[in-house]
């Protein structure tokens, strides 16, 4: 053994799967969109994250004085806006390509930062620092491991009373279809490929694996849209 990676037909094999995030890397704008939203017309898809932002301030009660994080920030639209609600803002991303872009996308506003997520799932935050935080699309992606070492960490840096919204996945009119289109891809897939595939984790799965983390949901917060669903969960007060 000589410690190197193997080679299948000369496409190298990633050997962790903080190296799978290769996927989410991208050279282009054809490829950043992909990247963020599949194949959903790019006006479209600006179009969502534009009507989310009234969204995601109710849920979060967001004011001059929250500090906020978006885990996934992608290009950063949904941080630019973001940020002049609140007293800062970090963006954080295990893409190097989006966080380069992030930053162009919020150049001027001086309160939001980047955080680079390696292989540890924002361990590297300080703990109690954020009053809130949000992820649209990421855990779509994330199968129950990496939901609940993402969640737990989350719980970590949230201050008590602190807020998290983000959307998963369960099966309902919507997601049905794009599960079963997925199931005829998977045979064939390259492991990195696999990483960018959509994630049925189910509501009952999501709640057991936010109450593992110390994480609860918000009362009245989960929203079902065809299976795409949002959940609000809140690190409780403590004595």
């Amino acid at each position: 053994m000589t410690g190197e990676t193997p080679a299948v037909k000369g496409v190298r094999i990633p050997r962790t799967v903080e190296e799978l995030n290769m996927v989410w890397e991208w050279n282009d704008p054809e490829g950043m969109q992909v990247r963020l939203a599949g194949y959903q017309p790019r006006d479209e898809y600006l179009h969502d994250r534009a009507g989310r932002i009234d969204q995601i301030a109710g849920a979060l009660s967001l004011d001059a004085g929250t500090d906020l994080f978006e885990l996934g920030s992608g290009e950063g639209v949904m941080a630019r806006e973001l940020a002049l609600r609140v007293n800062s803002l970090l963006c954080a991303d295990v893409s190097l390509s989006f966080l380069d872009k992030a930053r162009a996308t919020c150049e001027g506003r001086q309160n939001v930062a980047f955080h680079h997520i390696e292989n540890d799932y924002l361990a590297q935050l300080p703990e109690a620092s954020f009053d809130a935080g949000f992820a649209l699309n990421v855990f779509i992606h994330l199968n129950a491991f990496e939901a609940f070492l993402y969640l737990r960490e989350i719980r970590r840096v949230l201050r008590p009373g602190g807020r998290f919204l983000f959307n998963y996945l369960d099966f309902g009119e919507v997601t049905g279809p794009q599960f079963h289109e997925y199931v005829k891809s998977y045979p064939g897939a390259h492991p990195v490929a696999v990483k960018g595939f959509m994630s049925w984790l189910g509501s009952d799965v999501v709640r057991k694996l936010a109450a593992e983390a110390g994480l609860a949901p918000v009362p009245g917060s989960q929203e079902d849209h065809g299976g795409v669903c949002f959940l609000t969960l809140c690190r409780q007060e403590e004595a």
